[in-house]
């Protein structure tokens, strides 16, 4: 039984202003640096959904592009439709997957929390995990293979995965000392502290 990763990477950045997957992020773009996490993880199979800045991730990512990423023609109609693309991509590869792991691009993560998060779902037995800082849900969420037929159906109009966790609300894992997990990266500003929290630069050099 693997462990799977899907990572959204499909919208157009409309509120930062510019590609959210390919953000300088140390001495590398975003994505980058978010696949090495994934690779330095329990995480054994890897789907990135892409959509608007398509042909400049897989650039990107080099060689590695050709292997992980998807693209969804269908980007423009919200989220759910490139949850649903990834989730029915690793059923299509692998049959045997126990757990997936969730992300969005900008909501980066490192992979110990990763590996806490899969750790927890094999230990309470529970269809989905979320970590909680300070009474909050965060992310990214991991859930058992049980949920993917339902998550291989999301729609924006049953609110995606949203929608799948109200039916099947995860187990919290507090993680209070981890103000990462409430991330998510929509302004410079977000983009800054983010930076700050993971310890890397935004890739020019010090004069």
């Amino acid at each position: 039984m693997s462990v799977a990763a899907i990572v959204l990477a499909a919208g157009a950045s409309r509120r930062m202003g510019r590609p959210k997957p390919l953000l300088d992020w140390g001495d590398r773009p975003l994505i980058v640096w978010e696949l090495e996490q994934l690779l330095s993880s329990c995480v054994a199979e890897i789907v990135i959904v892409t959509g608007s800045t398509a042909d400049d991730v897989r650039r990107a990512l080099g060689v590695a592009g050709a292997r992980y990423c998807v693209f969804n023609p269908r980007w423009p109609q919200g989220r759910a439709t490139s949850l649903a693309l990834g989730v029915r991509t690793l059923l299509a590869r692998d049959r045997s997957l126990e757990a997936v792991v969730l992300q969005s691009v900008d909501q980066p993560t490192r992979a110990d929390i990763i590996d806490r998060l899969v750790d927890e779902l094999r230990r309470a037995h529970v269809p989905a995990v979320q970590p909680g800082h300070v009474g909050r849900g965060g992310h990214p969420v991991v859930v058992s293979a049980e949920l993917l037929p339902d998550l291989a159906d999301a729609r924006e109009a049953t609110l995606g995965l949203r929608g799948v966790l109200e039916r099947h609300p995860p187990h919290r894992l507090p993680m209070d000392d981890e103000p990462i997990v409430r991330v998510d990266m929509n302004t410079l500003e977000q983009l800054a502290a983010a930076r700050r929290l993971l310890g890397v630069g935004d890739g020019r050099a010090a004069g």
